[in-house]
């Protein structure tokens, strides 16, 4: 049994939280948005990059409040049940393939910063 539910439920996500904050920084430090003109279905490469940024972090807050609230309280249990679980989880996983297209956005470039 847990005994402190909410102690538990932000249990070790400060490493999680920190860990995306510091590869979101050098990600952002790698990418010259700049001079990169290039469109893909009528989306700048930039803004590609920042929804293929954003989709890991809204599954995985996603994942951690369905999770952590499961197994404290059984919300998930009580109010969407497995299958909306289910139907949610698909849908945010299935935003992550759309992040192909900051591969056509960005195809042909490299940007090399001046500290690598």
């Amino acid at each position: 049994m847990i005994e402190n539910k909410l102690r538990f439920f932000f249990k070790h996500q400060i490493w999680h939280i920190g860990g995306l904050i510091v590869l979101y920084y050098v990600a952002l430090q790698m990418v010259d948005f700049e001079n990169n003109s290039n469109i893909f279905l009528g989306i700048s490469a930039k803004n590609w990059f920042l929804f293929s940024m954003m989709t890991p972090l809204l599954h995985q807050g996603y994942v951690w409040l369905c999770w952590r609230s499961e197994l404290c309280w059984k919300t998930i249990s009580r109010t969407i049940g497995f299958k909306g679980y289910v139907l949610i989880f698909f849908i945010v996983s299935i935003l992550r393939f759309f992040s192909v297209g900051l591969c056509f956005a960005d195809y042909g470039t490299w940007f090399t910063p001046g500290w690598i």
